[in-house]
């Protein structure tokens, strides 16, 4: 199981609480922090008080001086860090290790494609492929990890555009990034929003190309793991 991305430098921290979408409060050493947040998911199977976290400090500290990427679950780390799910998507597409991808490389990232702007763009020996990226850090049913887990009109309006992209005949990827331990493939979850399953399954119709994989966090070798390049995509 590769190691796609390090994370040299991290400090465990205890999660107290959610304070808003953006800052949790969490217990370092004895002391209480502020620590940003980049995933705007509800996480409630996730962010539990007196679990373990995983905190990078910042360089810059503004209001956070620490930025919260990863909580224990289920014996090992999920990743809630979308930033993070981002760059070791882009590091296994470079390094070839996604079998849907293998011949591609990632040619620049937030591409704008007409008004939207997507994740990233692909170069597959000169042919292209856009690429949105979603988080999936919910574990449901048979372990499945699902998107999304609450009502998400920005997750709606995305996938619309990637349909719409789809049928000009644009070449485009909707991958769902499974980051936590175990998951044996995605599906979309209809309690998070029920508008979601339905848009997903017209995206396959419309030929966009819709993948799941992977991730977590070994702590041992401080760095992400991808332990499924590939998971099944369950669609009802």
């Amino acid at each position: 199981m590769e190691i796609v991305l390090e994370v040299p430098v991290f400090r465990e921290c205890l999660i107290v609480r959610r304070l808003n979408r953006f800052v949790i409060e969490v217990e370092i050493n004895g002391s209480r922090e502020m620590a940003h947040n980049t995933n705007t998911g509800r996480l409630t199977d996730v962010l539990v008080p007196k679990r373990t976290g995983l905190c990078i400090p910042l360089k810059r500290p503004r209001r956070t001086r620490f930025r919260l990427f990863a909580v224990e679950y289920r014996g090992g780390y999920a990743i809630i860090d979308t930033r993070l799910q981002e760059d070791a998507f882009a590091a296994a597409v470079d390094r070839g290790l996604l079998p849907w991808a293998t011949s591609c490389h990632v040619a620049s990232r937030r591409p704008q494609l007409g008004s939207s702007v997507l994740d990233f763009l692909l170069d597959c020996n000169g042919s292209e492929i856009y690429v949105e990226t979603k988080s999936a850090v919910l574990m449901g049913p048979g372990d499945l990890a699902m998107y999304p887990d609450c009502p998400t009109e920005r997750g709606r309006r995305h996938i619309r555009e990637i349909i719409a992209h789809a049928k000009r005949g644009v070449k485009i990827a909707l991958v769902f990034i499974a980051a936590l331990p175990g998951a044996r493939g995605f599906t979309p979850n209809p309690e998070g929003d029920p508008e979601i399953p339905g848009l997903v399954r017209r995206a396959v119709e419309a030929g966009v190309i819709v993948k799941a994989l992977g991730l977590d966090f070994d702590a041992g070798r401080r760095g992400v793991r991808l332990y499924a390049p590939s998971l099944p995509v369950v669609l009802a």
